[in-house]
């Protein structure tokens, strides 16, 4: 185990204070939707036929909200895809609270961050989070 003392542990708790700022920073924002649009690989503005946007508009800016989270987070991919609006419309769907799947964001990137072997590559998908977010729901956590 390391000791307080070893150089290490300020690079944790740097990273520690980054994520618990932005996670204030989120729960600051009384709209789940923040006003700058997330970026898509296959363009945001421009939507495929294939590619169905609900008329819900709680919908929209609960699928914003996520995509706004995770292009913020530390190792996550800038962009998004069709696949991650579709999770993050799943989540909807499936009556996920807005805070759960913020919550499990932070904790997975915080469990790759401190993890013991070396670094790992960026979360490409907003896919990799379902496994926290079901934890979260299965075994709740006080919000603070």
């Amino acid at each position: 185990m390391r000791q307080r003392e070893d150089p290490g542990w300020s690079k944790v708790a740097g990273v520690l204070q980054r994520l618990a700022e932005m996670q204030e920073g989120l729960n600051a924002s009384s709209a789940p939707a923040v006003s700058a649009p997330a970026s898509s690989c296959a363009g945001s503005a421009r939507r495929s036929p294939r590619e169905f946007v609900s008329r819900d508009p709680l919908e929209r800016e609960y699928v914003q909200a996520v995509l706004d989270c995770y292009v913020r987070l530390p190792g996550t991919s800038a962009v998004t895809s069709r696949h991650d609006r579709r999770c993050a419309q799943q989540f909807y769907r499936r009556g996920i609270p807005l805070e759960v799947v913020k919550s499990a964001m932070v904790v997975a990137v915080a469990r790759r961050t401190f993890r013991r072997d070396g670094p790992l590559p960026r979360v490409r998908a907003i896919h990799y989070f379902l496994p926290v977010v079901e934890e979260l729901l299965e075994y709740p956590c006080d919000p603070e």
